[in-house]
């Protein structure tokens, strides 16, 4: 076939055949979108003429080889006539490309490729030939291999199109190209041809149609474009009457039909569109018609708008977290959100109406964020938020506030009953604490022991599965004494350091801090204290020092059971804390449990110092606290005041304390869930149905539990873990810059969002000196050591102890470093408590504090103001000295 047209019999061809640009043509006629009369000279007519011909000849030669060319006699004919056919041979023409490829959804070739307006009949064959030999132009050629198409062989379909003398032409797009509003059409427009707008030759109106609303930015245009009738294919610029000159190209009816018009065609489609229009006679024409090829990069403004953050987050799950712990989180912190609006009156029965709300995490390139729109949305839910939601906003902690109200199903009870129920539910659960948490303890030792207990292996994986669901409907389901706890310990937190204010006890903003030192019975110091032991005692015996020196972990392991005591000791510590590691959280961690050679290397880093008593921390915490409670003493003299103030400073270090303790059991839970998934994996690795035990943590949890149960839509699970590898790879490559910390993503959140921090502002220091949140007292000058890993413990003697985030596995670090250092965290965190509990002096919270300080500058931090100060860079003294 070397030329087609549209006829009611005919039907659409192959884009192959005809390019995208005819193919969009044909698309468009056979449904009846006024499209002026045309037809299309195919690819084979192409071949047929330019093929062999071409064959050897150097790139710059080929448009000259074409220009000597003639049509074969069959080409020749067909075109002539289908000319005929369609009563083209009286009419002006535009003859336009429609190559292969062209006009598709990921390369338009706009404007590589040249189109001659005002062709006669007798021009018809020289102007096919010239739109041949444009596609072999410089431009053109540099475009295709830009965008890799360079290998493919090039094809060159040619559209013969009925001119339209427009009196307004123009281009628009089926949405907002600069907001990438989905639901807008721009239209810009020109009086005359649209050639002068495609060109830049001349200003256009544009239009922006949002519904009936219309945003309009009129040009002031003082030329048009039109045909030269003296020279033949060639257009001019004529003066604009001045009447027209600042009046809109097109009035609000054209403009609505042009939109409604773009619109049909996006929408027969499927995809937004890019349409050339023209008006001639007050008839809408349809030129063309390509799909927007820059969707990839362009969100979706007129889709919902979150805010995602990983502030309270990162600390648990810092950097890139596997599949496997994302599918199980989610379900936790589903779950976990439910329960405390359980807890604060919220009706069951709205729960469930708002179900969506509590999908609270989402995983971005492979890090977990809070979506604080849902978290906005659950605050909403809460009673008395209705009443004054400036007051629970700041009750629970919010940082901003945001600006669109979120939509939510609201519950049909007056809201001051709501709130009584709050309130009633608030004192019931606070004096109904201590007992709840009894409880909890005893349901946590119950449920958990007999797994710890057992080797898993032994189980089936139908059992495992079956033990996971139990272990979710005993604990996942059962976790408000947690929950309460850290609920009031962040609003008792808040009282005392509102009381230490409003009553000038202390006038720093550190008084509650220092209240809250050397509480004891906190579980998370412990391992620390046996470590310390152990080091100690190694130490002191004249085997196993040298042995710890000088050997290697596999060897010095190889060689601890000839060492009972201190081999019986470092097993019940791995009994006990073997889960309590860096990244604790996730269940792709290698715990100490896993491979206690890391256990060795931290034994290691504590023998390499000697012997070291804890004492002075003791005695250093003990006299902060003193020193706070002796303050207090004499500044608060009014008994009602006193009576108030201890009660609130005693709930506040109780419910710290259990919030510590607590956080220790979830590591339990987590810990067990760990080995039956390893266990699950090595169970799939021994049938031959994954490559690698570990490679269970690159499935969902649902796939895992599918497969066991013949529920799994895909059962191919070594090439989805492949590609899931790969991806999560190219996530953690330290070339690829990850999320920002908090960003917002508009419309479908993995589609053409960069997850950047709309803040652009870059990270200064303010003079010498930079602001945290001060959280243990104490003035330290020291060299700094920025540590990545707990594994760096070696090189920290003598020195503060720089970390982006901490979390429970940092712990042994603490003791022996002067001081800490944290980018991210807040005055709750686990690095703030444990800190305080044993009296080193900490600053969390520091913005930016990696990208501005370098290793071993000299500095001095104040942990009781917050305050950073640098001291020396590059070997110079600062300002600050």
């Amino acid at each position: 076939m070397y030329c087609y047209f549209p006829t009611e019999k005919q039907a659409v061809p192959l884009e192959s055949l005809v390019g995208g640009k005819a193919y969009n043509l044909a698309l468009m006629q056979a449904s009846h979108f006024n499209v002026p009369s045309w037809f299309v000279i195919t690819a084979t007519a192409f071949e047929a003429t330019v093929g062999t011909a071409l064959a050897g000849v150097p790139v710059e030669e080929t448009p000259k080889v074409i220009d000597r060319l003639t049509l074969p006699e069959e080409v020749l004919q067909a075109i002539l006539q289908t000319v005929e056919a369609l009563e083209l041979n009286n009419k002006l023409l535009a003859v336009r490309s429609s190559a292969i490829g062209e006009d598709g959804a990921e390369h338009s070739f706009a404007g590589q490729l040249e189109s001659y307006l005002y062709v006669r009949y007798e021009e018809l064959v020289s102007t096919i030939k010239a739109v041949w030999q444009s596609a072999f132009s410089q431009r053109a050629l540099f475009y295709r291999n830009a965008n890799g198409l360079g290998e493919k062989p090039i094809k060159v379909a040619v559209i013969v199109q009925e001119m339209v003398d427009a009196e307004v032409s123009g281009v628009a797009f089926g949405l907002d190209p600069v907001s990438g509003n989905r639901e807008a059409v721009t239209v810009a427009s020109v009086f005359g041809l649209g050639e002068g707008l495609v060109s830049g030759l001349l200003e256009a109106d544009t239009f922006t149609v949002l519904g009936e609303a219309v945003h309009a930015e009129i040009a002031h245009k003082t030329q048009f474009m039109c045909f030269n009738t003296e020279k033949g294919q060639s257009t001019q610029l004529l003066p604009l009457p001045e009447a027209k000159q600042d009046e809109p190209s097109l009035n609000e009816a054209q403009l609505q039909a042009v939109a409604a018009k773009v619109k049909a065609i996006s929408r027969h489609f499927g995809k937004p569109q890019d349409v050339e229009w023209a008006m001639a006679n007050g008839t809408l024409y349809i030129l063309q018609s390509r799909p927007v090829t820059t969707l990839g990069s362009l969100p979706d403004s007129s889709g919902v708008k979150v805010l995602w953050d990983n502030a309270n987050i990162v600390e648990s799950y810092a950097g890139v977290t596997t599949p496997l712990t994302f599918s199980f989180i989610q379900v936790v912190y589903t779950e976990v959100y439910k329960q405390f609006c359980e807890i604060m009156g919220v009706e069951s029965s709205l729960i469930e109406e708002n179900a969506s709300v509590f999908q609270m995490l989402g995983l971005i390139q492979g890090r977990v964020y809070y979506n604080l729109l849902n978290w906005y949305k659950m605050l909403s839910l809460l009673p008395g938020y209705a009443i004054n939601a400036a007051f629970m906003e700041q009750m629970m902690g919010v940082a901003e506030k945001l600006t669109i109200p979120p939509t939510v199903v609201v519950s049909q009870r007056n809201k001051y009953v709501r709130l009584a129920t709050l309130v009633s539910k608030l004192v019931g659960n606070l004096f109904g604490l201590p007992k709840a948490i009894k409880q909890f303890y005893a349901l946590l030792n119950e449920t958990l022991t007999p797994y710890e207990t057992t080797d898993l292996l032994l189980k089936k994986p139908d059992e495992l599965v079956a033990g996971y669901f139990q272990l979710e409907a005993k604990l996942m389901k059962r976790w408000q004494a947690p929950l309460v706890n850290d609920f009031y310990a962040m609003i008792f937190y808040g009282v005392l350091k509102q009381l230490i204010g409003k009553w000038h006890i202390d006038d720093k903003g550190t008084l509650q801090n220092d209240l809250l030192t050397g509480e004891g019975d906190i579980i998370s110091t412990e391992p620390i204290k046996r470590i310390r032991a152990l080091a100690n005692q190694i130490c002191e015996d004249v085997v196993l020092h040298p042995l710890f020196l000088n050997q290697d972990e596999p060897t010095i392991l190889s060689q601890l059971p000839q060492h009972p005591i201190i081999y019986t000791q470092l097993q019940a510590y791995i009994a006990l804390f073997g889960n309590r590691c860096m990244g604790e959280l996730k269940l792709e961690t290698v715990t100490y449990k896993e491979n206690p050679l890391m256990l060795i290397t931290l034994l290691k880093s504590y023998v390499k110092q000697g012997v070291v008593s804890l004492e002075h921390h003791h005695v250093r915490e003990q006299k902060i606290r003193q020193d706070a409670e002796g303050l207090v003493a004499v500044k608060l003299n009014n008994p009602l005041k006193k009576g108030v103030f201890q009660f609130v400073l005693g709930q506040t270090r109780m419910r710290v304390k259990n919030r510590e303790n607590l956080r220790f059991e979830r590591t339990r839970l987590f810990g067990t869930v760990r080995d039956i998934f390893l266990t699950l994996g090595k169970h799939f690795y021994a049938e031959g149905i994954i490559d690698h035990a570990r490679d269970i943590f690159y499935l969902t949890k649902s796939e895992i539990f599918a497969y066991v149960d013949g529920t799994a839509v895909c059962v191919q699970l070594k090439p989805l873990i492949a590609l899931r590898k790969a991806e999560f790879e190219q996530y953690a490559c330290e070339e690829t810059p990850p999320p920002a910390d908090r960003f917002y993503t508009l419309g479908m959140v993995y589609h053409a969002n960069a997850f950047k921090n709309t803040n652009t502002s870059s990270a200064t220091l303010e003079g010498d000196s930079m602001k945290g949140i001060g959280c243990c007292p104490g003035v330290v000058r020291a060299r700094i050591k920025i540590v990545k890993h707990p594994n760096q413990a070696q090189a920290l003697e003598g020195c503060i102890m720089v970390a982006e985030r901490t979390d429970p596995g940092w712990v042994p670090l603490f003791p022996i470093s002067q001081g800490i250092l944290v980018e991210r965290g807040s005055i709750l965190s686990h690095s703030a408590i444990v800190a305080r509990e044993m009296g080193i002096p900490a600053i969390v919270g520091i913005p930016n504090l990696l990208a501005l300080l370098v290793d071993g500058e000299l500095v001095e931090m104040d942990g009781a103001t917050g305050v950073l100060k640098l001291l020396e860079r590059e070997g110079e003294i600062t300002n600050a000295e």
